[in-house]
């Protein structure tokens, strides 16, 4: 079964078949129709506003906005005009009135993806908005009311952080009255082929390549890896395979080094590995990334650190090896 989200991406789907994904919808059916905030955890990749979209079409908001943030780029003023707005000459450049993600939602649905990475400075003001139910724009005098859904996200492990001081426990407890953990896509392989097949469907359709079939041995490959960047990574690994693949069949050489590797097969061209010192090294470099990928649980930062190298190296040695981890 495959549930259309309407995401703005035009690719946004539920694949439900595997046991955790039919729990995961069973649960969407049984907070749509509350109020109550939603926090969803779960790996980079695995669809979380996927699942915030969904919870929104089952519930009796689905014809008011959905409005989706991400908060990890969002601190300090920016933050607060972002989802407060302003009143024309609030602040210098501010020539007309704006209304701000709040006031945007009405009584749809907010989604705030990378709830974690909000600064702690602007964690108090999010929070009063959540027990007060209004806000005042910048430069504003008058209360507005907020009477949007709450459904944030994150993939970072937000009770530590609060252990930590690195946010408040008053605003997670707010947040937190529905946690749901999404499952990654390799404890979810029954799902697969299914997305694999939705995907190619939806780029050979756009891309005016109807020919394009996946090989038999190709959707094995692809349902022994470990997919690092979940189903994120599959659904621009398949428009990369739809762009780019040479003939109508889709052939396991035709997947990138690190499946190919992964799986154990050879790399086309090269000699074997025991006599080639260079196509050692590589094979050991892109080994070590992607175990650092999958320890780190898709944060590049992190990757980065457990490699030991700096951010900008990873970039280009993911640049050199042509590796997704999930972009």
């Amino acid at each position: 079964m495959i549930l259309e989200t309407g995401s703005e991406e035009g690719v946004g789907s539920f694949v439900i078949r595997s046991r955790a994904m039919r729990e995961v919808y069973r649960l969407a059916t049984q907070i749509a129709g509350s109020d109550a905030s939603v926090l969803v955890y779960g790996e980079s990749g695995t669809g979380k506003e996927l699942f915030a979209r969904l919870v929104h079409r089952l519930s009796d908001r689905r014809h008011r906005p959905f409005v989706a943030v991400n908060c990890g780029v969002l601190k300090g003023e920016l933050f607060a005009d972002k989802f407060f707005g302003h009143e024309s000459g609030a602040f210098t450049g501010a020539q007309r009135q704006r209304k701000g993600s709040f006031e945007a939602a009405e009584d749809g649905t907010l989604f705030l993806d990378e709830v974690g990475e909000i600064p702690p400075t602007n964690q108090v003001d999010f929070l009063r908005v959540l027990e007060e139910r209004t806000f005042k724009r910048l430069g504003g005098e008058r209360d507005l009311p907020f009477h949007a859904r709450i459904v944030a996200a994150t993939n970072r492990l937000l009770p530590d952080m609060v252990a930590r001081g690195e946010f408040r426990a008053d605003l997670f407890y707010r947040l937190n009255v529905v946690p749901v953990s999404l499952p990654p896509l390799r404890e979810r392989k029954d799902d697969i082929g299914h997305l694999a097949e939705y995907f190619l469907a939806v780029f050979r359709h756009r891309y005016h390549k109807h020919d394009l079939r996946l090989a038999p041995e190709t959707r094995g490959v692809m349902a022994a890896y470990p997919w690092p960047g979940n189903v994120r990574e599959l659904r621009n690994l398949i428009e990369r395979l739809v762009l780019l693949s040479p003939e109508a069949l889709i052939r396991p050489a035709h997947l990138p080094l690190e499946m190919r590797m992964d799986a154990g097969l050879p790399e086309a061209g090269d000699s074997p590995p025991e006599l080639n010192l260079a196509a050692a090294v590589r094979a050991a470099e892109i080994r070590a990334i992607q175990r650092a990928w999958r320890e780190s649980r898709g944060s590049k930062a992190r990757t980065a650190d457990l490699l030991g190298v700096s951010p900008r190296t990873l970039r280009y040695k993911l640049a050199e090896y042509r590796l997704l981890l999930g972009e």
